[in-house]
């Protein structure tokens, strides 16, 4: 739409220009009855750069709101094929680390995990486009416990979504409340707070007690810790904040950014090419805390999408993935 508005706006400046340049060309200055006084090819011509400075100006702006839209529109169809991939494998992907499209794992001792929990967007794995409006590749974060192999498969973990084979495990406080029947993953302290009114079976596996199975994806199930959504440094989730520091979203387990018009110097170097403090620099130094920022002020600076556990969940819910009962 851009590139048709300039050339459109182009053919009108030379419409206005043309007579102006057949006079400069004859080389001759006509007489005051029949032509253009010097002064008078001199404001022309300082009204004819003013007009095509507005006009660039405009293009420019107008190809940017263009590449603007096609990047919410990508961050968009990302969430649903993120989501897509988790209804067909039973967990997420991990990040590419190889700038191959593919998601980049370990295995060890029979359990797989994330190779890293930042790098590229698996974009052939997901089946989305490599590049972002501006040619650049989407940054992909997950949960950190999903490079640690006592965590990635354990129910009570956050990271378990990203579980993809290997022997499936509880932690050693969890247990069973014997008169609800509901698992805890801190049962002493659920009774200890009047939440379990029975015993705590601590010998009880929670993924025997539906038809989940437990040694194959997923390993999470519908009760797994809410706590993952409620605190998320608790199991090392994302949050997503605004510039004044007000939580917009926690328990990310898995975050896309396309750092916009600036990516590429933003991939070069995050910390030499982004100012201090902004939402930018938070959004791809690699942060121990996970915290990313929504900068309002500057709506064509970063595009971000997440998946939370809870959407997780509710994916699982649609194919019936997980017992909900």
């Amino acid at each position: 739409m851009a590139r048709y508005f300039k050339q459109s706006m182009w053919a009108l400046v030379m419409i206005f220009v043309q007579p102006f340049e057949n006079v400069i060309n004859n080389q001759k200055i006509p007489s005051p009855q029949k032509g253009f006084t010097l002064i008078e090819i001199s404001l022309a011509l300082l009204l004819i750069g003013i007009l095509m400075a507005s006009v660039l100006t405009l293009s420019s702006s107008m190809e940017t709101t263009d590449k603007s839209k096609q990047a919410q529109q990508q961050v968009l169809q990302i969430k649903q094929a993120l989501l897509t991939y988790l209804k067909v494998n039973k967990h997420l992907p991990c990040p590419d680390t190889s700038g191959d499209g593919k998601q980049n794992i370990r295995l060890s001792s029979g359990i797989t995990t994330c190779k890293k929990r930042q790098g590229f967007l698996p974009t052939l794995d997901i089946g989305v486009k490599d590049k972002d409006a501006w040619g650049n590749a989407f940054y992909y974060r997950v949960n950190p416990r999903s490079e640690n192999k006592k965590y990635i498969n354990d129910y009570c973990q956050a990271a378990s979504v990203f579980g993809q084979s290997g022997a499936g495990s509880v932690p050693n406080k969890g247990g069973l409340c014997t008169d609800s029947q509901v698992y805890y993953c801190q049962c002493a302290a659920a009774k200890s707070d009047g939440a379990c009114p029975g015993l705590c079976d601590f010998n009880a596996d929670p993924r025997t007690l539906g038809t989940t199975p437990g040694n194959t994806p997923p390993y999470f199930m519908l009760d797994s810790p809410a706590v993952g959504v409620d605190n998320a440094s608790a199991l090392k989730n994302m949050t997503v904040i605004e510039e004044n520091g007000n939580i917009v979203e926690s328990g990310i387990v898995a975050m896309v950014v396309s750092f916009g018009q600036n990516g590429q110097q933003t991939w070069d170097h995050c910390q030499a090419n982004t100012q201090a403090n902004s939402a930018e620099r938070n959004n791809c130094d690699n942060d121990q805390a996970g915290e990313f920022e929504l900068d309002l002020s500057a709506p064509l600076d970063d595009y971000l999408t997440w998946i939370t556990i809870n959407d997780v969940k509710q994916a699982m819910i649609a194919i019936k993935g997980i017992d909900y009962d």
